[in-house]
């Protein structure tokens, strides 16, 4: 067998044995000492309950994928002792609120109506909302969680909803996850251009890995269909280590119109999941690993080069959110952006 190959294989069988995030449920924490966020959900997994009421935290949701759209929340306590870029798994042990994420709170949503109704009522201008498209590998629980730490790191002041897609939770499930892909592409349309209508909203995007795949087939057909309204509600991209071949990320953007502005990328050369998938596809490199800027022509797009930042996760595929080099000069660059839009004004 060559030596990249078995290196391939390894590689999925070592991320086969981990452990995979749960959420634990609390309903009687009342949050003292402790740092809460609420995480509203959207999502297209079928639950394995036949109680709908459950849906957010039956264990065995996840991969199947449902032609309806489910909405919630649940309220995300965060341990006094958290440190940046990290979700403090209870993993084996009693879950304890002084030093794990649990969770104290679950909401479900009629239809898209009312989650629009309880999205309104948990800011007193709702003006900009944060969605966030998670990526490949990834089950309910770990969008949920990951989206909680990523509003306390960077200490968001507007609603965050997760877009939970039916991923595998499975480091074999590529293929499974890219036709996941496809299958959620309407359903991430309906969201945005509900969440763009009536209200005068503005939806940030940010997206992970194979999440941005999602995000721009999405835009793509919004803008192919006329859509316009919803997209120039969309007051920015961020794709982060986007798992996407770089002559399609030209192709659909150049049918993007309006073109979300600003809009980044977040790139490092470091990124050994991205150097698996472009193994997988036979080609040097993905979007999210990609040297030469100058490649993508014209494009408004911003690129943020990540490659020399230590720390976070190992394979450095996550280092946008879980390297605290990275959160505070994300963060530091995101406050210098905000206050220059809001001297122009």
């Amino acid at each position: 067998m060559q030596r990249p190959l078995l290196l391939c294989l390894l590689i999925l069988l070592l991320a086969g044995c981990a452990a995979r995030g749960v959420i634990t449920l609390l309903p009687q924490l009342d949050g003292q000492g402790t740092d809460v966020r609420r995480v509203f959900i959207a999502s297209n997994r079928l639950s394995g309950s036949d109680d709908a009421s459950q849906f957010i935290f039956e264990q065995d949701f996840g991969d199947v994928r449902d032609p309806n759209m489910r909405y919630g929340s649940i309220l995300v306590s965060i341990p006094p002792g958290h440190r940046e870029g990290q979700i403090e798994w209870p993993g084996a042990e009693v879950p304890d609120p002084q030093r794990h994420f649990v969770a104290s709170d679950q909401r479900t949503y009629a239809d898209a109506r009312t989650f629009l109704d309880a999205l309104d009522a948990s800011d007193r201008e709702p003006r900009e909302v944060v969605v966030f498209v998670h990526g490949y590998n990834v089950n309910n629980a770990e969008a949920v969680y990951r989206l909680a730490q990523i509003a306390k790191d960077f200490d968001a002041k507007v609603p965050a909803i997760a877009f939970s897609w039916p991923s595998a939770g499975n480091p074999r499930g590529y293929v499974y996850d890219r036709d996941s892909v496809m299958f959620s592409r309407d359903d991430l349309e309906s969201l945005l251009t509900a969440l763009t209508g009536p209200g005068g909203r503005r939806v940030l995007l940010v997206a992970h890995s194979m999440g941005s795949q999602l995000v721009m087939e999405t835009l793509r057909q919004m803008s192919i269909s006329g859509n316009r309204r919803a997209l120039a509600g969309i007051s920015g991209v961020a794709l982060i280590s986007p798992d996407i071949d770089e002559d399609v990320f030209v192709q659909q953007a150049r049918r993007i119109t309006p073109f979300p502005e600003p809009f980044t990328l977040m790139v490092s050369t470091r990124d050994r999941a991205l150097d698996l998938s472009a193994f997988l596809t036979g080609k040097p490199a993905r979007l999210g690993s990609i040297t030469d800027p100058s490649r993508l022509g014209a494009l408004p797009v911003q690129v943020v080069d990540l490659s020399d930042i230590e720390g976070g996760e190992r394979g450095g595929h996550s280092t946008a959110f879980t390297a605290p080099a990275a959160i505070r000069l994300l963060r530091d660059l995101a406050t210098g952006a905000s206050e220059l839009i809001e001297g122009a004004f």
